[in-house]
């Protein structure tokens, strides 16, 4: 008599991927072919919706007699240290993780997705928090026998299925499983339920997918890449927008065209044309200063960030935000809701005294941001959570027109606030471009600081002055622009401002 090995699989899903659908499919396949099957699953809550284990044995019972001393297998109920034989895994992160917790070894064939679903850690980040793929990849190629891999998540909802219809036809193009094609897609025409014929449709793709992989392997293409600037359009269908296209093919060198005119639009989507030209004139003032020489790069990053600075967020842009049409789409995608379904919106809000302020004339604001009987009357009475459904009509409507205020905008005191601080930048950056070049161009990139409203702003302009406070005090001191660059990224991946001043006094 010789043992049997079970067929060892170890799942690793997201929330709302399907985890528990497909470990269903792997056990009646397995069923319908003659094994017995053992599953389990641990829940875990610690990133994203919750990423579950899900780990199922299979084992052959035709002529059990014939094979192993005892006919009931005893079957484990979790995955042992380097001993399973298939892994899933339905995010990129997942697949990493199981490397991190053992479960893969030369034995493991691994399918995996290389979808994203960014955990919380990588959202609150002030800066660039996204893991890095392409090392999580590499993991897989070093640690795992087999390697399959391809945006499975973006099949499945091309076709109008969730991922785990993709995942059960990787897994069938795999070979791992001693299952015809025709077993597999059988499984899920007999599941019942709703978008079977989706579901095959996802399945199939997937399977010719990792097929056509299989002979020809593909490189790993990161799911999130930095966004890249389009060249500068010929022309456009906007007759006010034909104009400054004119301006800045004119006015601008050909390497900063693309830059500026996504800054532009940028700043014209934020308020309007007119707003636009300012744009435009402010980066004019910078190019004075530069030259082809140096690749204008301080040209470059000052148009990019000032784009960004002239955007602020305030009362009007938020509520523009959650009343626009693109929004009720991604927020209808996120839920899985079809077009004549209704999904009731629920925001949480927290205005803050600065931003009630910011929203006054730019006099009153002026008048009543430093007042403390104001401020402590304001924090009784209205600092508090909110939490509203914007669905509702009146919830709606109150948003709409706030959101279309763009006209009351110029006077607020937030917009003075702010214009008042992107002159101060650009005239320390022209002081700066004359003494030295590569600090200028450090001082413009580092307005990336500045972003959002309440806390997370003030924290943000306590960091990008005291920044530029040392950059200016320090302007002749050699190699400057490099330790100027460190601080920028330590104030970046660090919210508290304290990291910050003792990275500054220790220099």
């Amino acid at each position: 008599m010789r043992t049997l090995e079970p067929i060892k699989i170890a799942l690793l899903a997201v929330g709302g991927d399907g985890g528990g659908v497909l470990t269903g499919w792997i056990a009646q396949l397995a069923e319908n072919n003659g094994y017995f099957v053992q599953y389990t699953y641990i829940a875990g809550v610690a990133q994203r919706t919750g990423a579950t284990v899900y780990y199922i044995e299979l084992f052959p019972t035709k002529n059990l007699q014939d094979n192993v001393a005892e006919k009931t297998p005893v079957l484990s109920q979790m995955p042992g240290p380097h001993d399973v034989d298939i892994l899933m895994a339905t995010e990129l992160m997942e697949a990493g993780r199981s490397i991190q917790r053992g479960f893969v070894s030369k034995k493991t064939t691994m399918i995996f997705s290389t979808n994203r679903n960014l955990a919380i850690r990588e959202k609150e980040s002030a800066g660039d928090g996204i893991a890095d793929g392409a090392r999580i990849f590499e993991m897989t190629e070093k640690y795992s026998k087999k390697s399959l891999f391809g945006n499975l998540k973006l099949i499945a909802t091309k076709n109008g299925s969730i991922i785990s219809s993709s995942m059960f036809g990787a897994l069938a193009a795999s070979g791992t499983l001693p299952f015809s094609k025709e077993e597999f897609i059988k499984v899920i025409e007999t599941s019942g339920g709703k978008g079977i014929k989706q579901s095959v449709n996802s399945f199939n793709e997937a399977f010719q997918y990792i097929k056509d992989f299989t002979s020809q392997p593909k490189p790993y293409l990161p799911d999130m890449r930095p966004a890249v600037f389009q060249a500068l359009p010929t022309s456009v269908s906007s007759k006010k927008l034909s104009e400054v296209l004119e301006e800045i093919k004119s006015k601008f060198p050909k390497e900063t065209h693309d830059v500026i005119w996504h800054g532009l639009n940028h700043v014209v989507e934020f308020q309007d044309l007119k707003y636009g030209k300012v744009y435009l004139d402010k980066v004019a003032q910078i190019l004075q200063l530069d030259s082809a020489e140096k690749a204008y790069q301080l040209t470059r990053q000052t148009a990019k960030n000032l784009a960004v600075g002239m955007a602020y967020d305030d009362l009007i842009f938020v509520s523009d935000e959650k009343t626009k049409k693109y929004r009720q789409k991604e927020v209808y995608q996120q839920v899985g809701a079809k077009e004549n379904e209704i999904v009731n919106t629920l925001d949480y809000l927290h205005p803050g005294y600065e931003e009630v302020i910011g929203f006054l004339p730019a006099k009153m604001g002026l008048k009543y941001i430093d007042n403390a009987k104001m401020r402590d009357f304001y924090k009784r009475k209205f600092d508090k959570d909110r939490r509203m459904h914007s669905t509702g009509l009146f919830n709606f409507l109150m948003l709409y027109v706030m959101g279309g205020m763009r006209g009351w905008r110029m006077k607020t005191f937030r917009h003075f606030e702010e214009m008042e601080n992107v002159d101060q930048w650009l005239k320390r950056i022209k002081t700066i471009a004359k003494v030295n070049y590569n600090l200028a161009v450090e001082v413009a990139n580092s307005y990336r600081l500045k972003k959002g409203y309440g806390d997370t702003y003030k924290k943000g302009h306590s960091k990008f002055a005291m920044l530029n406070k040392y950059a200016a005090d320090n302007m002749n001191v050699p190699e400057i622009e490099e330790k100027v660059r460190h601080i920028l990224s330590v104030a970046i991946q660090n919210h508290d401002k304290k990291e910050t001043e003792k990275l500054i006094a220790s220099l």
